[in-house]
């Protein structure tokens, strides 16, 4: 009976992977770094008051940072923005947004239209504080299409949690020259001071070596030139899904719950297996214990019953 039941919980586990394995999504969040590819500037996007644009016209010809995001996100997104207007912030009078450089935010969600995008803008620009930068900083959406087509050429891997209506997404900005180009990934939410870079060691005066950096500044200038690379550190953050009844973060209670089943499934099966490996020891054991209590008929030893008392020797007299 215990072979019975432990051949239905292996049984059960197979299922149970299976059903872990088709429940992935198809397309998880992350970024391929795609250094030196070409961005399709060309294609038709929505400005905030929902007007006909492309990345090239609100790139003007000059170096842009491009910031994927969702305007609807109660989290990263907003992480995201507040770190790079700090860091912006931070940046001589003379280099500011609109003038040697533009902002690009672009809403992967194709269900967002201009009034997120220009209530977005509002505010961000407010927190920036410098004149012109309404020109230079500027919030688009656009069709699947075309949001698929663009965040593809740069490696940006986004995934939609149909149970949350959100979205599950990198946290990160992409440097382009002006004609597109990527050349700098920054990754996380805080863009502020060197930020070591891939390279060749740098010799110090001193004689000793260390690692090439660079500022997000430093590498806005290589963009213009078209030049850059790739940092060392990219340690991708990912947006947690929101917790709508805990009004916090959580993690992905269906993927735990998964996981508590395989366990739970893994322990029953190591239990019924210590089950029957105890069985046949006992089993085992007990025949050898029989085995050793009955005479074997090739020792010689064959106990003799008691003699009669009317039994008379043999060869006696009569």
């Amino acid at each position: 009976m215990l072979r019975g039941f432990f051949g239905l919980l292996v049984i059960l586990m197979v299922a149970a992977l299976l059903a872990v394995a088709l429940a992935q999504p198809r397309v998880e969040a992350g970024i391929d770094e795609q250094i030196g590819a070409q961005v399709p500037i060309d294609l038709p996007l929505r400005d905030e008051n929902d007007q006909a644009t492309t990345l090239r016209e609100c790139m003007g010809g000059k170096p842009t940072i491009l910031v994927p995001m969702y305007y609807r996100c109660p989290m990263n997104c907003n992480l995201i923005l507040r770190g790079l207007v700090e860091t912006l912030r931070e940046m001589p009078q003379n280099f500011s947004v609109g003038r040697q450089f533009h902002v690009v935010c672009l809403s992967f969600d194709h269900r967002e239209h201009g009034d997120l995008a220009r209530a977005k803008k509002e505010v961000t620009l407010q927190e920036y504080g410098r004149a012109g930068a309404e020109h230079g900083w500027r919030f688009l959406t656009g069709s699947k299409e075309a949001i698929a087509q663009t965040l593809s050429a740069i490696g940006y891997r986004f995934e939609f949690d149909k149970a949350y209506k959100e979205y599950n997404h990198p946290s990160a900005i992409i440097l382009l020259s002006p004609q597109g180009v990527t050349t700098r990934y920054f990754y996380g939410f805080k863009y502020d001071g060197e930020i070591p870079v891939q390279g060749d060691m740098i010799e110090m005066p001193d004689g000793t070596r260390r690692v090439p950096t660079t500022t997000l500044r430093l590498s806005i200038l290589e963009a213009a030139e078209g030049k850059g690379g790739s940092v060392l550190d990219r340690l991708i953050l990912l947006c947690y899904r929101f917790d709508h009844l805990n009004k916090g973060y959580s993690l992905n209670v269906l993927r735990v719950v998964q996981f508590g089943g395989l366990l739970t499934l893994g322990l029953l099966i190591v239990g019924v297996g210590a089950a029957l490996w105890q069985e046949h020891r006992r089993s085992r054991n007990l025949g050898v214990s029989l085995a050793t209590s009955l005479p074997s008929p090739l020792s010689g030893s064959v106990p003799v019953p008691p003699a009669s008392p009317d039994a008379r020797p043999s060869g006696g007299a009569t």
